[in-house]
């Protein structure tokens, strides 16, 4: 038997069996990995995790979705690790397939879920009740178990059926609405946020369900809805609301990164000088939140006239001529590169950093560089390549940042036979039968 290597850090020893997809579901038990959590995730055997390819088909799918070659209902394994999402999803999990929906598969789950330590999933409500598994009967098989069910609106009343993901959480909770330009339509949060962040909030309630697990003895049902995280990200709001009888609305025109409230002037975003390979524009992005940084800047570029002019003297004043004040700065850093603003400000103590894209962050940001935010990995298949690290740093206990996301099948071994004592044979017969 090959027993997987599990990082050493203070959740050694921590079981979780993860049936996540998508994106809110999987961060949840992702963030436990680097410090030492081992987490089984478990995918349907007829068909692989949809995040396996999801920046291009991997081979032996086409662009259908249809599978084109057949090895035990997986195809061959290979090429569908290659998704960078899925590294990221998954990144440190173990991996196997199980179909818990067969009353085989049922009974090998239920034996694996008496030796874990949590059970977490996203399916859309009740799903895990229609499996039989619902948190009665995970309790009954395992007392100490934690079970973790993300949903959009949580498990009961009149929405809990409905099917969510991050964009619908935004649209629900009210964080789209407070986007976009004012008397024009929502303008949304982008990218999926809340499927990010609606993650990291679950993985808060993973670990402290077992906390309480490991300090009474007695596991837990979390009922996580991801609408309801989403809402305490509207706090100003509600504030705004309850003191100033205001209702959410839109800053006033102009809008951009402009500060309406507190009223900061100046706070902008300036174009520089250059433009990067792809033709877009370089620009910085500068703030003056008291009156100190104001002088210093007015100083740093050449202007201290700014400091006696009414129209620029104080905050309110220059909040009132903001338009004018934005002028005057895009005058003087239009022929100037953007880290040399940066450096030229920042040593002088005013808020002023380079508006980076993609290519800046990962190839040339010497900070991210030295802090080890992209270490590199190894993989058999795929070769070498580099990765975004689980970031938070501990004196004592730093994450593994080494580790890879599982391939398909590549942990049945050590799950169904060391930790569930089935024989190769055995095992040769569950998979001919499509149950692993």
């Amino acid at each position: 038997m090959t027993t997987p290597a599990i990082p050493k850090g203070p959740l050694n020893g921590i079981r979780i069996i993860d049936f996540t997809w998508k994106a809110v579901g999987p961060w949840s038990s992702r963030m436990l990995t680097p410090y030492g959590a081992e987490v089984i995730h478990i995918e349907p055997p007829h068909e692989p995790d949809d995040h396996r390819w999801d920046v291009r088909p991997a081979v032996g799918r086409n662009f259908d979705g249809q599978i084109t070659h057949n090895d035990h209902h997986f195809g061959n394994g290979k090429d569908y690790y290659s998704a960078p999402y899925w590294n990221q999803l998954h990144n440190g999990k173990l991996g196997v397939s199980l179909n818990a929906r067969n009353p085989k598969g049922k009974e090998l789950l239920e034996e694996l879920i008496k030796q874990s330590d949590a059970v977490v999933e996203n399916f859309s409500a009740r799903v895990l009740e229609n499996w039989g598994l619902g948190w009665e009967r995970l309790h009954e098989l395992n007392p100490k178990l934690v079970y973790v069910s993300t949903s959009g609106f949580g498990h009961e009343g009149s929405l809990s059926h409905y099917r969510t993901y991050g964009p619908i959480v935004q649209a629900e909770s009210g964080l789209t609405f407070t986007s976009g330009l004012p008397g024009r339509e929502p303008a949304g949060w982008g990218y999926s946020h809340m499927d990010i962040a609606g993650g990291w909030i679950g993985g808060l309630g993973l670990i402290m369900a077992l906390m309480q697990a490991r300090k009474t003895g007695e596991g837990t049902y979390v009922d996580y809805a991801v609408t309801e995280s989403a809402m305490t990200l509207l706090g100003p709001y509600f504030l705004d609301y309850h003191v100033n009888g205001r209702p959410t609305r839109r800053p006033g025109f102009p809008p951009g990164n402009h500060s309406e409230w507190p009223g900061v002037a100046p706070h902008n975003t300036y174009r520089c000088a250059g433009i990067d390979r792809q033709g877009q524009d370089w620009w910085v992005f500068l703030a003056c939140e008291t009156q100190e940084q104001f002088e210093a800047f007015a100083n740093a570029i050449g202007k201290p006239e700014l400091l006696s002019d009414p129209k620029f003297g104080t905050m309110e004043a220059r909040k009132a001529n903001e338009a004018e004040l934005d002028e005057i700065i895009a005058t003087w850093t239009a022929p100037r590169r953007r880290y040399e603003i940066m450096d030229q400000l920042q040593k002088v103590g005013v808020i002023a950093v380079a508006v980076q894209g993609p290519e800046d962050r990962v190839d040339y940001d010497p900070q991210l560089r030295h802090r080890g935010v992209y270490p590199l990995i190894q993989n058999p298949e795929v070769g070498e390549f580099e990765f975004e690290a689980f970031v938070p740093k501990m004196s004592r206990t730093s994450p593994d940042n080494s580790l890879r996301a599982p391939h398909v099948r590549e942990h049945e071994e050590y799950v169904f036979g060391e930790l569930l004592g089935l024989s190769e044979s055995d095992r040769d017969a569950l998979r001919s039968e499509g149950i692993i």
